[in-house]
């Protein structure tokens, strides 16, 4: 990649006012994207990090997209909206969430291209299997680092990561307005690999409008829809929230060290309306505000009980119009488990640089 393309800085405005919407600013002014019936065009395909986001698999044939480290800034605006950029280098005022849990900076993360299947033994990322539910987020995390040193489950940080991006490419925080998702009074999950014979890295395996069928976005099949993912690295002690970033330490409920206290969240399930940057850190944010709806705002819904201790996010087969990347749920007790929820197999390079991943014997 040409460093005059990693500098160019690509951003969008007004995140956080109620028309979902937003002002491209920066290299990312006269950008287009093009939504068809299944498949999405893009000039963000030779933009910087989405140029260099590509498909890579290891020895056990798990297939992950690899997303090449970007840094991000959010500036709050007076009204209170924010303005969000990203870059290939850091300048002023950027950070990253491209980092292991000991604060070194990564070169990458591969996230599973598809929906986690197989078992607590071992969870896969292929194609043509059955979703792996009704498990509880621990044993699905047994599953993810049963491979050994850099595999984990989804986490917070990938979570963001992935928001930045398809909020810059398609400048809105309404993400069913570009794909739907498998989430219209569909009955049950489907299997992997859906959205295999889409031709571009955008889009439904049959339509992005009716719900009916699998998404996928730069290659990562099914974000929203189908199954909830289960994301490491938060615990909810009734309306206290905690956060960690080391893969290490990640454990349901955990609300002691390295977990630390980040806030309150919204002890009233409702509409996203407002997502407020967390103490502490410049890019961490989550819901801090409900009274929204299906198409302001953040276009999702927000579930809150005060027995839940983790979080999910996306939506599953039958969720409808509350489905979609800003869709967080955290109502769920540690045991709980169900027919819609999953997770996801994800890998981080540790140590800083760009790693070693240790097999498993």
């Amino acid at each position: 990649m040409l460093y005059l393309e990693k500098a160019k800085i690509y951003g969008v405005d007004n995140v956080g006012q109620s028309s979902p919407t937003l002002l491209r600013t920066d290299d990312a002014l006269g950008l287009t994207c093009s939504v068809s019936e299944s498949e999405i065009k893009s000039d963000f395909d030779r933009c910087y990090p989405w140029s260099d986001m590509h498909e890579v698999t290891d020895d056990y044939g798990n297939v992950f997209i690899r997303i090449p480290k970007f840094y991000a800034k959010r500036t709050k605006n007076a009204n209170g909206t924010y303005k969000v950029q990203i870059s290939g280098i850091r300048y002023s005022g950027f950070t990253t969430l491209f980092v292991d849990g000991r604060g070194n900076e990564i070169d990458y993360i591969d996230v599973g291209k598809y929906e986690g299947s197989g078992s607590k033994d071992r969870v896969y990322s292929k194609s043509g299997q059955n979703v792996l539910v009704n498990i509880t987020q621990d044993n699905f995390r047994l599953g993810c680092k049963a491979y050994g040193t850099g595999y984990q489950m989804y986490d917070f940080l990938i979570d963001l990561i992935i928001k930045d991006l398809f909020m810059i490419e398609f400048a809105t925080t309404n993400s069913q307005s570009i794909m739907y998702g498998y989430c219209n009074s569909n009955t049950a999950a489907i299997a992997t690999g859906r959205c295999d014979g889409v031709k571009t890295p955008s889009g439904s395996e049959i339509s992005n409008t009716d719900g009916k069928h699998a998404m996928v976005y730069r290659g990562i099949e099914n974000l929203w829809g189908n199954t909830w993912t289960f994301v490491d690295g938060v615990s909810f002690d009734v309306e206290k929230m905690y956060v960690c970033k080391d893969p290490e330490y990640y454990s349901t409920g955990k609300t002691d060290a390295p977990y630390f206290y980040v806030g309150d969240r919204p002890t009233t399930e409702g509409w996203a309306k407002v997502l407020a940057l967390i103490e502490k850190d410049s890019l961490l944010m989550f819901t801090s505000e409900v009274g929204g709806s299906d198409g302001t705002y953040y276009c999702d819904y927000y579930y809150y009980n005060e027995v839940g201790v983790r979080l999910t996010v996306g939506g599953r087969w039958g969720g409808g119009p509350d489905a979609g990347l800003w869709h967080w749920v955290g109502s769920d007790s540690a045991s709980y488990l169900a027919s819609g929820l999953g997770g996801r197999l994800c890998r981080k390079p540790l140590n800083g640089g760009t790693g070693e991943f240790s097999p498993a014997a």
